[in-house]
């Protein structure tokens, strides 16, 4: 990662299309705790990290920071491990696609008032 430039990269497909995609930050990123997709509400924010034995780390942590986005100015940028980024109730212990209540993406861009950042 670059002081400019912050590269995304999910390589493992098991639950979204594999991306890598670089965009101009404006701050550091910062641990995140929640994220309200879509007005739905806040969800707990993990990275999904795969590790070199195969098993799946879900309990990684997500990041957000600020980045240029050319429909909307600037936009928060949260992104987590090399499987995406897990958006689920306090209470999922693990991905379920079934689950309306979660989500999981490669990154979602949002507005600042729908990240809680961890302290």
């Amino acid at each position: 990662m670059s002081a400019e430039f912050l590269t995304v990269e999910v390589d493992d497909a098991s639950f979204t299309e594999p991306v890598q995609l670089t965009f101009r930050r404006l701050a550091p990123p910062q641990r995140v705790r929640t994220v309200d997709l879509d007005g739905a509400g806040p969800r707990r924010a993990r990275g999904l990290q795969r590790r070199a034995d195969g098993s799946l780390d879900v309990d990684a942590p997500a990041w957000a920071c600020p980045v240029e986005d050319s429909g909307a100015g600037v936009s928060w940028l949260v992104y987590g491990g090399n499987a995406g980024l897990w958006l689920a109730p306090a209470g999922a212990a693990e991905p379920d696609l079934d689950d309306r209540a979660q989500a999981v993406e490669t990154y979602v861009l949002v507005d600042r008032d729908d990240v809680e950042l961890a302290e």
